[in-house]
C-alpha cells in the first residue's frame, strides 16, 4: 500500500505509514450482535395465560419471571429484546390471577327451604311431660358409681355385664348354670331397680313419648346408655324366671318395657339415642324369643307376647331423626367455624357449599335407611351457579375421598370434623331380628309362616341341627360371624319340619 503523503510503499495490512507515520486506515469497528427475544419473557407470557386455570401455581411464577426478564433485557445493552412480551406476561398473570381469585372465592347459594325443627318426628306438645320423666330415668351424673338413676350399684352392673355376655354367646345349659349361680345377685339388682320399673310403668301410660333434645352443639346431654343396663337386667331376670318357673309375671314386665322403648324410638332425636333404642329392642326380642322357646311357658304368656310383639313399624326403625340431628349438629359446627375464622376475611371455607355437599349425603342416607335408595332424589349443586363442573360424590356407601377439584375449591371442607359413623351404610339388624322372631312366634302358635327375607338373602335359614334360625349378614354368606340369628328349641311344636 503506497502512502499518499510520502509515496512510501507499505504492506497492505499496515495501519500507519512506515516512513512518515500517516494513518493509512482506521480499524474496522466490530459489528453489534443481532438482538434475540428473551426466553424468560416468552415463559412469563405462557405462565400468565396458565394462571387462570392454575391460579397461584402459575400466576406468581409468571410475575417473578416477567420481572427477572425485564431486568435482564434492560441490562443487556440491546442484545435481548421482548420487553413488550414480558410486560404482557406480567399484566396477563395479574389480570387472570385476580379473575381466578374472584371466581374461586365465590360460595354456593344458601340451601332453599332447608330442614327445620318441624322436620323431626315428634310427639304432640301435650306429651312434653313424658320427656321429663324419661330424663329422670337416664339423666344422672356419670361420675357417680353404678347407675344412680336406676338405683343400681357397681356390683349390680358387674353381675349384669357378666351374665349378659353368657346369655349372648353361651349355650342353653351354660346360661341356665350362670343365672342360677348368680340368682341372689340378680334378685337383689331387680329389687333395687324398683324405682326404674315404676318410671317405666309411668312412661307406658303415655300414648306417645316425646324427645325434646336440642339439635345443636349445645344439645342437652342425656346418658342414653343407662337404658342398656336396664334392658340387660330385664333380660337376665327373665332367664332366671325361666329357670325358676316364674315367667308369666316377668312377661308382663318385659312387654311394658318394650312398649316404652318402641315409643321412645319413634321420636328419639340424637343418633346415639336412636341406635341405643334399636339395640334395646333387639335385646327385648331375644328375651321374648327365649320365653317363647321354653316349653314350660304357658299358652297365655305366648299369646300375650304375640299381641304385643307385632312387627316393628317403619317409624320405629327409621333413622330419620338421628340423621337430621347429625345434620343440624354439622350446621352448627360450620356456622361456628365461619364466625371464628371470619367469613369476610377468608375464602378458604365455603360454608354454603359444604352444607349442600353434606345435605346431599344425609338425604341419601335417610333414603337408604328407610328403603327408598332407588327413588328420585333432589340434588343440591355444591358449586356457584356460574360454575360448569359436575357434582362431586360423597357417598355413605363407598366412603371415597372427595375429588381433588372440590378439595382445591373448598380446602377447609374437613374443618367441620365430619367422620363416618361406624355403622354407616349397614342396614339396622333390628328389622331382621324382628322377622326371625315373628317366624318363631308364629311357629309356637301353630300359624303359617313365610321365610322370605328382607335383605342379604332370599330366605331366612332354619338350622334344626344347630338350633337356630338366621339370616346371612352384610357379607351375604351364611355361617360367618356377621350372621343375624335367634336360638330355637326343636321341642317347640313345628320345628321338626320346615
Amino acid at each position: 500500500m503506497q502512502c499518499p503523503n510520502c509515496r512510501h510503499e507499505n504492506p497492505n495490512d499496515a495501519q500507519r505509514c512506515g516512513s512518515c507515520g500517516l494513518v493509512l486506515k482506521i480499524a474496522d469497528s466490530p459489528q453489534p450482535a443481532k438482538a434475540t427475544t428473551s426466553k424468560l419473557a416468552i415463559l412469563s407470557l405462557v405462565l400468565g395465560i396458565l394462571s387462570l386455570p392454575f391460579f397461584l401455581l402459575a400466576g406468581i411464577p409468571a410475575i417473578v419471571v416477567a420481572i427477572v426478564s425485564i431486568i435482564r433485557i434492560a441490562n443487556s445493552g440491546g442484545r435481548l429484546k421482548g420487553l413488550p412480551v414480558a410486560l404482557a406476561g406480567m399484566i396477563v398473570s395479574v389480570v387472570l390471577t385476580c379473575t381466578f381469585f374472584m371466581l374461586w372465592r365465590l360460595d354456593a347459594p344458601p340451601i332453599p327451604n332447608d330442614y327445620t325443627i318441624a322436620d323431626f318426628r315428634s310427639a304432640p306438645a301435650e306429651y312434653a311431660e313424658s320427656f321429663e320423666i324419661l330424663k329422670s330415668l337416664i339423666d344422672e351424673d356419670n361420675g357417680l358409681p353404678g347407675s344412680p338413676a336406676m338405683c343400681l350399684t357397681e356390683e349390680d352392673l358387674k353381675v349384669i355385664d357378666k351374665v349378659s355376655r353368657i346369655i349372648e354367646d353361651g349355650a342353653v345349659s351354660q346360661i341356665a348354670e350362670t343365672v342360677n349361680q348368680h340368682a341372689a345377685e340378680i334378685n337383689q339388682a331387680w329389687a333395687r331397680a324398683e324405682k326404674a320399673r315404676d318410671i317405666i310403668h309411668r312412661l307406658n301410660e303415655f300414648p306417645q313419648i316425646a324427645d325434646l333434645t336440642k339439635v345443636d352443639a349445645g344439645l342437652e346431654f342425656m346418658r342414653w346408655w343407662n337404658l342398656i343396663k336396664l334392658v340387660q337386667l330385664y333380660c337376665i331376670y327373665a332367664h332366671l324366671q325361666i329357670e325358676q318357673g316364674g315367667i308369666d309375671a316377668v312377661t308382663v314386665d318385659l312387654i311394658e318395657l318394650d312398649s316404652v322403648l318402641r315409643k321412645v324410638s319413634v321420636n328419639a332425636r340424637p343418633f346415639t339415642g336412636k341406635a341405643i333404642c334399636l339395640w334395646c329392642i333387639e335385646v327385648d326380642i331375644a328375651t321374648a324369643n327365649a320365653i317363647v322357646n321354653d316349653p314350660q311357658t304357658s299358652q297365655e304368656s305366648v299369646e300375650q307376647l304375640a299381641k304385643h310383639f307385632t312387627p316393628v313399624t317403619p317409624e320405629q326403625l327409621s333413622l330419620q331423626n338421628g340423621i337430621l340431628s347429625e345434620y343440624f349438629l354439622l350446621k352448627h359446627v360450620v356456622s361456628s367455624a365461619s364466625d371464628k375464622i371470619g367469613r369476610a376475611k377468608t375464602p378458604l371455607l365455603k360454608s354454603n357449599s359444604m352444607l349442600r355437599l353434606y345435605r346431599n349425603f344425609y338425604e341419601d342416607w335417610i333414603d337408604a335407611a328407610d328403603g327408598r335408595a332407588n327413588g328420585p332424589k333432589e340434588r343440591f349443586s355444591v358449586w356457584p351457579d356460574i360454575y360448569p363442573f359436575a357434582e362431586p360424590s360423597l357417598s355413605f356407601r363407598d366412603q371415597k375421598p372427595l375429588p381433588l377439584l372440590y378439595r382445591c375449591y373448598n380446602p377447609l371442607e374437613r374443618l367441620a370434623g365430619f367422620s363416618y359413623p361406624a355403622s354407616l351404610g349397614k342396614m339396622p339388624t333390628t328389622g331382621i331380628k324382628d322377622d326371625l322372631f315373628q317366624i318363631v312366634l308364629n311357629k309356637r302358635l301353630g300359624r303359617q309362616v313365610s321365610l322370605k327375607a328382607r335383605a342379604y338373602s332370599d330366605e331366612y335359614v332354619v338350622d334344626i341341627e344347630n338350633k337356630k334360625i338366621f339370616s346371612p349378614g352384610p357379607d351375604g354368606k351364611p355361617g360367618t360371624k356377621d350372621d343375624i340369628k335367634l336360638s330355637i328349641n326343636p321341642e317347640v311344636p313345628g320345628w321338626s319340619t320346615r
